[in-house]
């Protein structure tokens, strides 16, 4: 009797323990992130605007504030990340709104919302539903863009088979998407209606490698005819290196960039319409050093847009007291442009400075409120044979709060 209770209860551990192996737990992560806003902005020969909101600016930058009055346009966001992992399968879902102060064009959406499974031993993953989250994309802190962000299917390969390749650091594939813009172009196009073909010229292609010295990720989604304003294709980047850190630990290299209206052309009855260039690029290179006390960045930009080359220049600092839980800093960005469409003067086009605060909170990474002050002093004009000069001073304060879970 004694050694079959003995057979029973190792049975019971076994079991259970290939339950566990079998069953593995369920896991949510996430992150929420709103904040509210206050801006005022003089300018010259303009009434002034003063107003308060919801919303998170952490990535408001100069291209969101160019037009006089625009910075309400898109003043920022409530977020709601989260994803549900239970072993090879899992879920991820951004849930945001945008333009929180006007009632009459605020959008409530889901950034993405898709599902996604790992096969062949964690060599191919697919991801179906609204795409976003893609492992091509160009990353920060500067920008984040990403190409596939319409409904579709994701294919990635995660080869762990190649000798001289490590396990899962090359990921390449493709994304079967919808138009990104409205298809009834096709008519426009000389097209009777969308083909699988169509579909297919909307993919997203793109590849990232890992490596100890350094790190690549590049995305093309092409553009097809039948798109309504045909934009063209579009290409990101982003580059590391990861050589500097292992002789000085902290000191880092890399860069990111986003290029958009590649061969774009439109159509009227099935002939090209001769126009404009549309080719537009925004390109950043950073120099980061993050010690244990401090963070430390030059950040170098280039934009370039109908015969409009812009340039920046931005540096920030900030410093870590009580163990991290409390981070003071301040940055500071200087902005010029040239060519034949600038907007700026021979003095200067903008500059800001921006001192802020963080308290970080013990319990989660990531989870922090901030409280940030800018001044910023533009000087542009409203047209492009430089007439109609007009300057703009802006101070905006942003409390913040990002929570993750």
């Amino acid at each position: 009797m004694k050694k079959l209770t003995a057979v029973f209860i190792i049975s019971f551990i076994a079991i259970g323990i290939v339950y566990s192996q079998e069953e593995p737990p369920l896991i949510l992560t996430g992150e929420f992130k709103t904040g509210l806003l206050f801006y005022d902005k003089q300018a010259d020969t303009f009434d002034s605007d003063t107003v308060a909101m919801v919303a998170n600016s952490e990535d408001t930058r100069w291209t969101d504030t160019k037009d006089i009055g625009d910075l309400a346009r898109n003043p920022g966001r409530f977020r709601l990340n989260f994803q549900v992992t239970k072993g090879n399968i899992g879920t991820k879902f951004r849930f945001e709104t945008k333009s929180w102060p006007n009632q009459t064009s605020a959008k409530v959406k889901w950034g993405y919302a898709f599902a996604y499974g790992y096969f062949w031993d964690r060599q191919i993953k697919v991801s179906a539903g609204k795409m976003g989250d893609s492992p091509w994309a160009s990353g920060g802190p500067e920008m984040w863009k990403e190409l596939d962000t319409t409904i579709g299917m994701r294919f990635e390969f995660i080869p762990s088979f190649i000798p001289f390749i490590e396990p899962g650091s090359l990921n390449f594939g493709f994304v079967l998407n919808s138009f990104n813009a409205a298809p009834d172009g096709a008519s426009q196009a000389g097209l009777d209606s969308s083909s699988f073909l169509d579909i297919l010229q909307e993919s997203v292609l793109g590849i990232s490698y890992t490596h100890e010295y350094f790190l690549v990720r590049v995305a093309y989604r092409l553009d097809n005819v039948g798109d309504a304003g045909d934009a063209g294709d579009r290409m990101l980047y982003r580059l590391e290196e990861r050589i500097i850190q292992k002789y000085l630990p902290g000191f880092q290299i890399f860069a990111n960039g986003f290029v958009e209206g590649i061969n774009a052309k439109e159509y009227n009855e099935g002939e090209i319409i001769q126009e404009e260039d549309k080719l537009k690029t925004t390109n950043w290179w950073y120099v980061q050093y993050t010690p244990e006390m401090l963070t430390a960045q030059l950040r170098f930009g280039y934009d370039y847009f109908k015969e409009q080359h812009t340039f920046y220049v931005r540096a920030g600092f900030s410093y870590n007291l009580f163990d991290k839980l409390l981070v003071p800093g301040v940055a500071f960005e200087y902005a010029q442009d040239y060519g034949l469409n600038r907007l700026g003067s021979d003095a200067y086009l903008r500059w800001y400075i921006e001192p802020q605060v963080r308290l970080n909170f013990p319990f989660a990474s990531n989870t922090y409120i901030a409280l940030v002050y800018r001044y910023q002093d533009d000087y542009h004009t409203q047209n492009k044979s430089n007439t109609g000069q007009a300057n703009s001073k802006i101070n905006w304060v942003n409390l913040r709060a990002v929570f993750t879970f």
